[in-house]
């Protein structure tokens, strides 16, 4: 089993799992109760926990087990991608973030020439 400060975090499909990044082996998987499969899990890491922003919901985990530790509905802010940050910590943004800041980059030298 990998340390557990060497363990690869996904969070997916309502999901956030563990795996061990030298074998590909999941060592465990939380469903997170609320939210739409169809909207990014962004996660940040601190210390032993993991937050989970998803749907609208912010999600403390136990880093070790994935365990719920609490939750947090975000009342009155709707059901949106949350983002998450906390001075001192590291995160994984959603892939929508990256696509649409790669959109609105301008076109190289090299680009503009070809296409003109």
């Amino acid at each position: 089993m990998a340390r557990d400060s060497t363990l690869l975090f996904v969070g997916t499909n309502r999901h956030v799992a563990a795996i061990d990044p030298r074998t590909g082996e999941e060592m465990w998987r939380t469903k997170l109760p609320k939210g739409a499969a169809s909207h990014p899990v962004t996660l940040l890491i601190k210390g032993q926990q993991i937050y989970a922003g998803h749907h609208g919901h912010v999600f403390c985990l136990n880093r070790r087990d994935g365990t719920i530790l609490w939750h947090n509905d975000l009342p009155r802010m709707s059901y949106y991608p949350v983002l998450l940050a906390m001075e001192g910590a590291t995160g994984a943004s959603a892939p929508a973030g990256v696509a649409a800041a790669s959109k609105r980059k301008r076109p190289t030298t090299a680009t503009a020439a070809t296409s003109g």
